[in-house]
């Protein structure tokens, strides 16, 4: 046992004494301040157009208008024309816009609302639902004055004149706004159950929210760059002075240390940007995710003839979870195969974790892949 541990020991200043390894575990660290230096320039503010058809009636331009001037994080401007609205959807610079048709206010006095106002949103958005519900409730306190004042004027049988009655119901409703509004939008933590602040809900959740992406994918790489080292090891011999009973206890550490390092440095990143949800939880985590990497490595080791191979899968692993796995942007919408192709993904198991699925279903994935690796380890000492 003691030759194990002195042995784990030499391996890991070996690891630290590889340059590759070095920049690896360097990497995500600069990658880290470079992006903090990036999303200081940006308030985080998400920008949505407006545009108003021409000769719009008095709700289309009362939504347009209260939309522009609200306070929120999310901020609305209106557009000279449906073209330029159409462009900034496809350039980037509007998450999502909205075009108001100029008899508004008559269609929903009539019943006929529905596919009036037109949404232009891009296939990868992944905030247009939360947007919409800014432009909802917008749009529904301003049709409160005109419905009122269309009931008192011309189904009430009371006989009132529209030009007395909705200065009326406009002072009415001035009085009660502020105090009571018809949504009320309240942000909270998915796992502390805290209630957020829209800045909060700004740094974390939307500009900080690519950090944990890249330091799930920057543990596959490291875990990867432990199945390399391994594979020269083996070709130099290294592996010969053990016994063989212990071999397998010695491939698992050769892919776990470098992989653990890589989970370490992951962690302190984690911690740094300000994304935990707790300390033990995010340990918990960051361990289950390691195990579930190496068994994945474990796997490819004992299917692969030699580092070549190994070579030709970490870009096609590396740039498939880039792309399928929301990691930057979330996909599926475009293709919907791409769920599909996430299950064979590592980063996607440790990413789910924190889009709702519960830390058990990465234990049950890091001990089914344990032992298909174990399994396999076994099938390979028969042949």
């Amino acid at each position: 046992m003691k030759r194990l541990a002195m042995w784990l020991l030499l391996m890991t200043k070996r690891l630290l004494k590889k340059p590759s390894f070095v920049i690896i575990l360097v990497l995500l660290p600069v990658i880290l301040l470079m992006y903090r230096f990036i999303i200081t320039q940006d308030d985080g503010t998400l920008r949505a157009a407006v545009y108003v058809a021409e000769g719009g009636d008095g709700l289309a331009a009362e939504v347009a208008d209260g939309l522009e001037n609200s306070d929120n994080m999310v901020q609305f401007y209106k557009t000279d024309s449906e073209d330029d609205l159409y462009s900034d959807v496809i350039a980037g610079r509007a998450e999502v816009g909205y075009v108001l048709p100029a008899d508004l206010g008559q269609r929903f006095l009539s019943g006929k609302w529905s596919g009036s106002v037109i949404m232009v949103v891009s296939q990868t958005s992944q905030y247009a639902a939360f947007v919409n519900e800014f432009v909802t409730m917008e749009l529904y306190q301003d049709y409160m004055e005109d419905t009122v004042t269309d009931y008192l004027v011309n189904k009430s049988g009371l006989e009132l004149r529209e030009d007395t009655v909705r200065p009326m119901v406009r002072s009415r409703l001035r009085e009660v706004d502020g105090q009571e509004s018809l949504f009320t939008i309240t942000y909270r933590d998915s796992y502390t159950n805290e209630e957020l602040s829209e800045e909060e809900v700004v740094t974390e959740n939307y500009l900080m929210k690519p950090i944990r992406g890249t330091v799930a994918l920057f543990v596959l790489l490291a875990g990867l760059a432990g199945l390399v080292f391994w594979f020269q090891d083996d070709a130099e011999g290294r592996f010969k002075v053990m016994s063989y009973e212990r071999r397998p206890v010695i491939n698992y550490g050769s892919l776990f240390l470098p992989t653990i390092l890589g989970g370490i440095v992951g962690f302190v990143c984690i911690m740094i940007a300000g994304l935990s949800t707790g300390f033990f939880r995010e340990v918990l985590i960051m361990l289950l995710y390691c195990i579930f990497i190496v068994g994945v490595c474990e796997i490819i080791r004992t299917l692969v003839p030699n580092v070549n191979a190994v070579c030709a899968i970490i870009p096609i692993l590396a740039i498939g979870s880039y792309l399928c796995c929301p990691i930057i942007m979330d996909l599926k919408k475009t293709l919907p195969v791409i769920v599909y192709l996430r299950k064979i993904l590592p980063p996607d198991y440790y990413l789910q974790v924190f889009n709702g699925r519960p830390v058990w279903m990465l234990l049950v994935a890091a001990a089914v892949v344990s032992v298909a690796s174990f399994g396999a380890e076994l099938l390979k000492r028969r042949r």
